[in-house]
């Protein structure tokens, strides 16, 4: 018999996916994001993920929607968490803390469950689990309506059914929704859920030049192709500088926290998910995933360009996913570079996220990057379908309470998941 299901959300709670609640949870991704896949391939891809280096130990958990009196059946909706190292420099504070940050992926309500609010329950419970010390404790005799936000507040969940998860400062997700339904789902009165800054949400998308297919890929001069196998080395050094970037930061105002570009596949989750789903292109193996060079500009300086030559789930387009140190001096001859790649997997298009106009070296690149190729979209990206950063901060709210206490220092696309 089909519930009341608005009036009786408080009859659901949050648990972790047993292995048939991952291939129910997978059965609702494989309607809405099958693409051209079969489920036979869109299966094996959802189990790989699980002994990939950013999903095995524990670092990929399924959580799912279920009611209380039936916990290991069936789920009314289901999403993925990705535990990832950060950074956080506490408001008012000049140290740099060592912290963890949760990646939000796979939010899906099955279709036979949609429009009953199951989703937005699952994600307003979910916020608890990955920061249970940031809210009061709670349990099924002291739950309560959330006025604020027209969902309950969570019971304690059992805790058999939690992993060991470290407290996070705060999560992210990408949006395909807009920015209206993931704010909305909040842990508590007087929080938010993930907000969406317009800031942190530009993008560039710009046409690619014209290269024969057939032609080679040449490397400048003092050029090196970057390929998976280099990504930890290079993510410990992005580390050191993302930890710099930091300690920088005046936080007189409020706090600031960053992913660690060293956290285990963190890197190469979108160039890998990337080769997941294509053959590799001719003439380039193993596929290049970024480039280093000493910047022309100063030769003290090193440039880092990481990339994926297409990742279906992104969109059908050359994706830049970390940009380090790029100077505009030498945005044309990375360019060329990009124009020949295109022209191996027959892209059309290139995609750059966050390159912020209050940032005065983002904003020149910026510039320089309009002035150099044809622009198709730049400002921030679409309401629906793009991807749109949506960023929780579990730690201390400013007294005012007129925004969130701490902000997201980098969103580029290496994160998304």
């Amino acid at each position: 018999m089909p519930l009341d299901n608005r009036a009786n959300l408080d009859q659901f709670t949050i648990v972790v996916a047993n292995k048939e609640q991952q291939g129910q949870h997978a059965k609702a991704g494989f309607e809405h994001w099958k693409k051209d896949m079969s489920w036979e391939q869109y299966e094996a891809v959802y189990k790989k993920e699980r002994q990939s280096e950013w999903g095995r130990d524990g670092k990929l958990v399924t959580w799912a929607l279920v009611r209380k009196h039936d916990p290991s059946g069936e789920i009314y909706a289901g999403c993925e968490t990705y535990t990832r190292k950060g950074f956080v420099k506490h408001k008012g504070s000049n140290a740099v803390e060592d912290t963890h940050v949760y990646a939000i992926a796979s939010v899906v309500t099955p279709r036979e469950h949609m429009k009953n609010g199951y989703a937005t329950r699952l994600l307003s419970l979910l916020h608890h689990q990955l920061s249970p010390s940031s809210f009061p404790p709670l349990s099924s005799s002291n739950e309560s309506n959330d006025t604020h936000t027209g969902v309950h507040t969570p019971p304690a969940t059992a805790a058999s059914a939690l992993p060991l998860l470290p407290t996070g400062i705060g999560s992210i997700l990408w949006s395909d929704v807009g920015s209206a339904f993931y704010a909305k789902c909040s842990p508590t009165s007087g929080r938010k859920g993930w907000v969406v800054q317009d800031a942190q949400n530009q993008e560039i998308v710009w046409k690619l030049g014209n290269s024969p297919s057939s032609s080679s890929v040449d490397l400048p001069e003092g050029w090196q192709w970057l390929n998976l196998s280099d990504l930890p080395s290079v993510g410990q050094t992005l580390s050191k500088h993302a930890r710099k970037k930091l300690e920088n930061v005046d936080t007189t105002d409020r706090a600031v926290f960053i992913i660690d570009p060293a956290s285990k596949g963190t890197l190469s989750f979108v160039p890998t998910k990337g080769m997941w789903n294509r053959p590799a292109p001719e003439g380039l193996d193993p596929e290049p995933v970024g480039v280093r060079f000493t910047s022309k500009v100063d030769s003290t300086v090193e440039t880092i360009i990481l990339f994926s030559l297409s990742m279906v789930s992104i969109g059908p387009r050359l994706l830049i996913t970390h940009i380090h140190n790029l100077s505009p001096d030498d945005l044309p001859t990375l360019l060329v570079l990009l124009d020949q790649l295109g022209a191996k997997t027959g892209q059309k298009e290139g995609w750059v996220w966050d390159l912020r106009e209050e940032d005065d070296a983002s904003r020149k690149l910026g510039e320089a990057w309009k002035a150099e190729r044809e622009v198709v979209s730049v400002g921030r990206r679409q309401e629906i379908d793009g991807h749109l950063l949506g960023v929780a901060w579990y730690g201390p709210l400013n007294a005012d309470e007129i925004r969130e206490g701490g902000e997201l220092l980098d969103g580029q696309m290496w994160a998304w998941c």
